[in-house]
């Protein structure tokens, strides 16, 4: 019995403005994010409502998402387990953007390969927009996070991610660009006896 192929639903990167939700927080690992017990789905599909479950049981005051498509959190969010839950998750609740001083790297990858951008600024950054939170623009193209009062905030981004994120692509999408050169290289293959 064979799995279904799951793309995720990357939605477009233009510029856009939000408001934020901070969890200002360090070392969120992807067991807080999405807890074991939800790890039996195949789809993303209503992840959303489970992600800091337990948390959000044993806080009251624990931020609600609600819309909000910008999070901003604490360093190396992100680490633990490379469970890709934690970021269908996030993107169910209608995360796009996560602003941390560092990201654990698996997780860092998943957000990307699933329609997350997660940015990184230099902690006194991420410190001050925590402190005072307002809606922040995210502009991928020209990489720059602003505030309110005009403050931009430049990030860094792998040319190939951004172009994923700009295009709407998936992995798949992605190679699918290269169908025709695939096709001659392995004719060509084929020619040589290979």
């Amino acid at each position: 019995m064979s799995l279904p192929v799951i793309q995720p639903e990357i939605r477009n990167f233009d510029r856009f403005t939000s408001e934020v939700i901070c969890l200002p927080l360090k070392d969120i690992d992807t067991d807080m994010i999405m807890p074991a017990e939800f790890l039996k789905v195949t789809t993303r599909d209503g992840l959303g409502k489970h992600i800091f479950d337990v948390v959000k049981k044993n806080d009251p005051n624990f931020p609600k998402f609600e819309g909000q498509r910008i999070l901003i959190t604490g360093q190396n969010f992100g680490c633990g387990s490379s469970r890709e839950h934690a970021p269908w998750g996030l993107k169910d609740a209608g995360i796009d953007v996560i602003i941390a001083s560092d990201f654990a790297d698996i997780f860092k990858g998943n957000a990307e390969k699933n329609g997350i951008l997660p940015i990184v600024l230099q902690e006194e950054i991420v410190l001050k927009l925590i402190a005072k939170p307002t809606d922040l623009t995210i502009d991928l193209a020209e990489q720059i996070v602003m505030d309110n009062e005009g403050n931009e905030h430049p990030f860094e981004i792998s040319s190939f991610a951004k172009k994923r994120l700009l295009e709407n692509l998936s992995d798949l999408d992605y190679l699918m660009q290269f169908t025709e050169k695939i096709q001659n290289f392995d004719t060509k293959q084929k020619e040589i006896g290979l």
